[in-house]
């Protein structure tokens, strides 16, 4: 079955990203966790992201981190309706006064998972420096700024460092996607340049991801 896998990134008003959480608290219902979430997050942390993961066919470790990070991590009806109302206010992320398009970010490739590409590529370190879970997350102006010093760190890479992340971007969108053309570097440069804006003009920030 084909589908087309989405990530969108977007510098937003931040009172409606302060608002969100009180406009679903009301929502009924238990906390779900996926299946050997607590066992596979364990692996992923203790060196399970340094496996072989193409021989060059997917190997199982592959197969398991890509599970894994699609599994949407612990859930309730207040967080999925959360990320369906951030998508909504990502359709209104661009904003006349942003002339260079720093304030909306969107990679999309077929059979593939572009957030899931760029955690696999930068490693679990620092990968958990980013805020959320696996490309989905919802930032307030002030966790924008808090955060950003983070994300920097692993995005505004050079030399070496950026090099290798790039590869091994361009291993798992040539194994795991119908989009071997993909252009890793946007990965590393989008995300980083809306949390850029965000920041620097009082907004809040979203990202969410998704397939169709």
């Amino acid at each position: 079955m084909s589908f087309t896998g989405l990530w969108a990134v977007g510098a937003v008003p931040d009172a409606e990203v302060a608002a969100l959480p009180g406009r679903f608290a009301h929502l009924e219902g238990e906390w779900t966790m996926p299946p050997n979430y607590a066992a596979d997050l364990t692996w992923w942390l203790s060196g399970g992201d340094r496996e072989p993961y193409f021989t060059p066919e997917p190997t199982p470790a592959a197969r398991r981190f890509a599970a894994f990070a699609r599994s949407g991590g612990p859930s309730a009806p207040a967080v999925a309706a959360m990320k369906e109302a951030g998508m909504d206010l990502l359709h209104d992320a661009g904003r006349a006064g942003d002339t260079e398009g720093s304030a909306a970010f969107v990679a999309a490739a077929r059979k593939g998972d572009p957030a899931v590409a760029l955690c696999y590529g930068l490693g679990a370190e620092a990968a958990a420096r980013l805020p959320g879970w696996f490309g989905d997350f919802l930032l307030t102006t002030a966790e924008a700024r808090t955060v950003l010093p983070y994300a920097e760190s692993v995005l505004a890479v050079a030399g070496p460092r950026r090099t290798e992340i790039l590869a091994r971007i361009d291993a798992w969108m040539s194994a795991m996607s119908d989009d071997p053309g993909f252009d890793a570097r946007t990965l590393l440069d989008g995300p980083l340049r809306v949390l850029r804006y965000a920041a620097a003009n009082g907004l809040g920030a979203v990202g969410v991801t998704d397939s169709y």
